[in-house]
């Protein structure tokens, strides 16, 4: 992810956002928001770009992160100063954004 989409994260109609980024920041929103509203709309937006398992892995992750940035948020804890290294072995600068 670049600065500039790092920035906007909040802003999925931003224009540094592709349409698939744009539906999976919308999905992550309605998940963590958890209003228990009509689902649907997000759904198909992902449906254009995702297959159903990859949907229920990318709502797996979102719900995993949130529950844990809840557990820190309520423990106090605080993310570490160090730039996280990648144990997959792949660069920075090759990762996918």
């Amino acid at each position: 992810m670049t600065e500039q989409k790092l920035a906007q994260v909040h802003n999925p109609d931003a224009e540094v956002f592709d349409a698939r980024e744009r539906a999976t920041l919308r999905f992550a929103t309605a998940m963590t928001a958890n209003d228990g509203g009509d689902t649907a709309p997000y759904f198909d937006a992902m449906r254009e770009f995702f297959d159903e398992p990859a949907i229920v892995e990318i709502g797996f992750a979102v719900a995993t992160l949130h529950g844990m940035n809840i557990f820190n948020n309520m423990f106090g804890i605080e993310p570490e100063p160090e730039q996280m290294v990648s144990m997959t072995g792949v660069k920075a600068g090759e990762a996918a954004e």
